[in-house]
């Protein structure tokens, strides 16, 4: 009888433990009912002034933590154009995460919506990115441990800007740019741009980092093999994927498979995927790949895959430690 007394503490305690560990994955904002609709957009502004939209999937539940992705639009562009772009609020796509965009600030001088970390923007997107998590795990029922990032162009430069950021890695679980402008300004001469040796730099809060990331052959904005644009250096994709494949302790060298119906499209993949470049194919330019048409291949350089379905499927497959 006493022995089956202390096996049954035993049990209740790894309950208790099962339990608390999945109650500290939620966000303070879980029991709370939403400002909006599950189904619906709504506008926020920071008390910086700073602008996002947040949608929820209509199975959100205000006592069920839900995923979460932030996404950056490009350069010049903003919230909406990302909406319609990333198609991360449609159900072909994306039926149980969360999705909040948030919105670039115009340079200075100009109206044109910039990024932090690339040329001539002086705004601090890293605070803004905290600000808004903040907001939202307080506002809504979050599961803390599956929140994600990804962007387009300069917004995808930043969410490797997010992957090297000492804190929001370790708040951030996997990262997807795509078509990455991943500028070093430090780098503000021709002269000592060596794109492909070029080192990014970074200092990640933690290793074991997701990154999935996409580039085109024939991206003539943001080079493949990099380039010196704008006053500073930009490195050669590959390179900078195998300097995450080396921040994570893995092999240098991937392993490649190629993309069915693609133009010379490869899957390069190291630690089984853990860090993934997909060069999307020679014939595909500054796109967000899709099998349809969007804004940005116009209908005329149609990828073989859909690039919002391998984010999510690569986003469901990881979590924070």
């Amino acid at each position: 009888m006493f022995s089956f007394s202390l096996t049954s503490l035993a049990l209740i305690s790894l309950a208790s433990s099962l339990e608390l560990s999945q109650l500290s994955e939620r966000s303070i904002g879980c029991g709370k009912t939403p400002s909006f609709t599950p189904g619906d957009f709504k506008n926020f502004t920071t008390s910086e002034g700073r602008q996002y939209r947040a949608w929820l999937p209509a199975s959100y539940e205000s006592n069920k933590a839900s995923p979460l992705i932030l996404s950056y639009h490009g350069a010049n562009r903003d919230i909406s154009h990302q909406v319609a772009l990333d198609q991360l609020t449609s159900p072909l796509f994306n039926k149980d995460h969360v999705v909040v965009y948030l919105q670039g600030m115009a340079a200075d001088g100009t109206t044109d919506t910039k990024w932090e970390g690339a040329p001539k923007c002086n705004s601090n997107d890293i605070k803004f990115t905290n600000d808004v998590l903040d907001a939202m795990t307080g506002d809504l029922c979050v599961d803390v441990k599956r929140i994600y990032a990804t962007g387009k162009s300069q917004g995808g430069g930043f969410v490797g800007r997010l992957a090297c950021d000492s804190d929001l890695s370790k708040r951030i679980a996997a990262f997807a740019p795509v078509s990455g402008a991943y500028y070093i300004k430090e780098i503000d001469k021709k002269s000592e741009c060596h794109e492909e040796t070029v080192q990014v730099p970074c200092k990640p809060g933690r290793t074991d980092i997701p990154i999935l990331a996409f580039h085109g052959g024939a991206d003539h904005t943001i080079e493949y093999h990099g380039a010196f644009r704008s006053n500073a250096c930009l490195p050669d994709v590959s390179s900078w994927a195998r300097q995450w494949a080396l921040r994570d302790d893995l092999s240098g060298t991937p392993v490649n498979s190629t993309i069915d119906k693609s133009d010379n499209g490869v899957n390069m993949s190291y630690g089984k995927g853990l860090v993934t470049l997909v060069y999307d194919g020679d014939n595909i330019g500054h796109d967000w790949p899709s099998i349809k048409k969007n804004d940005d291949n116009e209908g005329l350089r149609l990828a073989a895959f859909n690039a919002s379905s391998k984010i999510m499927d690569f986003f469901r497959g990881h979590t924070l430690p």
